[in-house]
C-alpha cells in the first residue's frame, strides 16, 4: 500500500514535488490552508487559484488525503 499524506501536514518541498509546480503556486496553498486552519475537502483546495481538477487528481494519485480534523463549521466574517 503507498503511503499516506495528509494535505494538512505536507510540507512545501513535499507539495512541490508532488505537484512539479512553482514555489509561488505551493506558497498560494500553504497560505490558504494556514487562513482556513486547513482543508477539510478537496473543493476547498480548488478555490486556490492556479489549483484545479488535474492538479488535486495528482494529489490524490500521489497519496495524499484530506483528513478533517473535527473543527467546528467555520463561521463567515467572524
Amino acid at each position: 500500500m503507498a503511503e499516506t499524506i495528509d494535505i494538512n501536514k505536507a510540507g512545501a518541498e513535499e507539495l512541490r514535488r508532488a505537484l512539479q509546480v512553482s514555489e509561488e503556486h505551493v506558497r498560494r496553498i500553504l497560505d490558504r490552508r494556514e487562513q482556513l486552519g486547513g482543508f477539510r475537502s478537496w473543493e476547498e483546495l480548488k478555490q486556490v487559484a492556479g489549483i484545479d481538477d488535474v492538479t488535486v487528481e495528482s494529489l490524490k494519485d500521489g497519496g495524499f488525503i484530506v483528513i478533517e480534523t473535527g473543527t467546528p463549521p467555520r463561521v463567515k466574517g467572524g
